[in-house]
This record gives C-alpha cells, structure tokens and sequence, in this order.
C-alpha cells in the first residue's frame, strides 16, 4: 500500500485585524495543501517602514490565528530575513501569496523556484481589507466626535 505524502504549505502576514478577507484567504490557501503553516508577521515595519505598523499585539494575532480552523502551526518571524530562513529551515512543498505579486520580485521567490517549492498566487475576489476595516471604523469613530 502507497502512503499518500502530506502536503505542507505556508503563506505569510502580519493579520492585524483579522477579518473576512484573511479568513477567505486562509480557507483558499487550505485548498492546496493537507498542513498548513502560518508565518505570523510581527511587525512589518522593523524592515519595510512603507508598511503600517500593526494596532494588536503579536499575543492578539496569534490567539486569534490559532482559533482558526484552517491554521495547523503559526511561526512567528520579525524580518524578511526571517522569512526566508523559515522557507529554508522547513519541509515546505507550496507557498500560497497574493496574486498581486505574480508579476513582482519577493521575499523567497527565487528560493522556492530554485528548490521546486510550488508557488501558488491566490485571488482576491472580495472587497475586505485591512486598509478598508481601519477606514470604516475611523468613519464610525470620527462621526461620533461631530454629533
């Protein structure tokens, strides 16, 4: 009898404010591997200054990653560097990433290519975002101030 392989993934982020978006995301990312590991991002901005910095702890995002069905094992990493040392140090066989970096140059890209680790580019075909959660509810608060 063959044994069937497992197959691992991972995908990465910072999950400020966990919402739909990253749910669905996480749910698509399930869909092309049997594990799945969650590079938990502690903050973005210690090397790339462009990015927001996040409004929950690293605790907050992890509790609420770990309550999600599709997460097997979540890897807290702080740097780029980082990252490409967990793509290095683990038994990965797909990275799942947004689609909008199919056309750019990232963190681990020419690693997984040169080691046949599987990329994967998942869609957003919905409207949420972090960006878009930290605006409503500014909205929301700034409207209170005025009434």
């Amino acid at each position: 009898m063959e044994l069937k392989k497992t197959i691992t993934g991972i995908t990465f982020s910072a999950f400020d404010l966990l919402h739909a978006g990253h749910v669905k995301m996480l749910e698509e990312a399930k869909l092309y591997c049997d594990y799945l590991i969650v590079g938990l991002q502690t903050d973005p901005t210690l090397d790339r200054p462009e990015k927001n910095k996040p409004t929950q702890s690293v605790v907050e995002r992890y509790i609420q990653l770990k309550a999600c069905k599709f997460v097997d094992e979540i890897v807290p990493y702080a740097t780029e560097q980082d990252l490409q040392d967990i793509l290095q140090a683990f038994p990965i066989d797909v990275r799942i990433i947004g689609e909008e970096y199919k056309d750019k140059n990232f963190t681990g890209r020419d690693y997984c290519e040169s080691t046949g680790i599987k990329l994967v580019f998942n869609k957003r075909d919905h409207r949420f975002s972090s960006s878009g959660l930290r605006k409503e509810v500014y909205e929301c608060e700034s409207s209170k101030l005025i009434e």
